[in-house]
């Protein structure tokens, strides 16, 4: 076996005190930009790496792997998390899960304290948009993979599903049945990858269909049942030419669907519903739920795999993109004749 490497040996390479290789490595903010980058371009050449549980590796590892989520209360989230504990359970690892809500761009301290408690890799929902974790991350080569969304960002792989095609998929769908004026009631985007795909996807098609302008209801805060009927009430109250809403989640297509019943319109007859990411019971509602079926539970499930393979055999983790299926129900019909 090979040697493991020193941090003297990553300091002679980078031509610093070892004291300052530790610094860059553990307390990074305390080394100007262009030592840090000097010791972990050295640390990378030579292989060496280092992370919060250094000291317990030199013992006992902790098999212990963060999951961060936006949230358990979603079933799509519970889902991932199930599918990644059933591996690492049964490889003799434990997890940190913590829940970080929906924006990405402020998760460096609630994710470092994972690795402050022995956490020697991270699965984390969606892109990284926090650049201190990603300092802190590439420094210390911890093991990490984004997991839900299949992203293009280089440095850190990712498993999950293309949201764009995604989009794209229920929409091909909508059009095919002669809706023209279609709305997308969308999550907030801030720091959300998911929600930012879907979008744009929904805006560039939209885009060369029509000659007025695509029709986005972006809600501000956290989307629930009273943020899409809200959404759903604004939305047919500025736009009553609407004949179909796609909601980019399945709350919020819950919510459109309950405020639909009580306001009377019907389902698919006046409006055509689609969700985003089938959850258990979307084949149960009257009328049952248009959506597509994200596989969480296996991407949650080759997350583990990958990251114990990194962990255990030093292989590489491969970004892996997954396909969705199209669950046509219920709520989606030909367009009306005439609104």
């Amino acid at each position: 076996m090979t040697r493991p490497k020193t941090v003297v040996e990553v300091a002679k390479l980078a031509n610093v005190s070892a004291a300052t290789v530790s610094r860059a490595l553990n307390n990074p903010e305390s080394v100007r930009g262009e030592l840090r980058q000097r010791v972990l371009h050295a640390a990378q050449a030579l292989g060496y790496t280092s992370n919060p549980a250094a000291a317990a590796l030199r013992k006992r590892r902790s098999r212990v792997i963060a999951i961060v989520v936006p949230s358990l209360e979603d079933e799509t989230f519970s889902r991932m998390v199930n599918g990644l504990q059933s591996v690492l359970v049964g490889q003799g690892y434990a997890s940190f899960v913590q829940i970080a809500g929906f924006d990405n761009t402020q998760v460096f301290e609630t994710v470092k304290g994972l690795f402050d408690r022995g956490a020697e890799a991270l699965a984390i929902v969606g892109r990284i948009g926090d650049r201190r974790l990603i300092e802190h991350l590439r420094l210390r080569m911890i093991p990490t993979v984004a997991v839900y969304s299949r992203l293009d960002d280089g440095f850190i792989p990712s498993i999950g599903i293309d949201n764009k095609k995604a989009t794209a998929k229920l929409l091909d769908l909508l059009l095919s049945r002669g809706h023209k004026n279609i709305a997308m009631i969308a999550g907030t985007t801030r720091g959300n990858d998911r929600q930012q795909a879907r979008v744009k996807a929904f805006r560039e098609i939209m885009s060369g269909v029509g000659d007025t302008e695509p029709i986005v209801h972006e809600i501000e805060r956290h989307y629930g049942l009273d943020d899409g009927a809200a959404a759903f009430c604004a939305t047919r109250r500025e736009h009553p030419e609407v004949t179909a809403v796609m909601c980019t989640s399945h709350m919020i297509a819950l919510g459109v669907l309950s405020k639909c019943r009580e306001q009377g319109v019907r389902v698919p007859e006046d409006l055509s519903v689609t969700g985003f990411d089938d959850f258990s019971f979307s084949g149960l509602l009257k009328p049952s739920l248009t959506t597509l079926s994200v596989p969480t539970r296996e991407i949650g499930r080759l997350a583990a795999e990958a990251l114990i393979g990194k962990l255990d055999h030093e292989r590489p983790i491969q970004s892996l993109e997954l396909v969705p299926e199209l669950m046509i129900r219920d709520s989606v019909s030909r367009a009306p004749s005439k609104r």
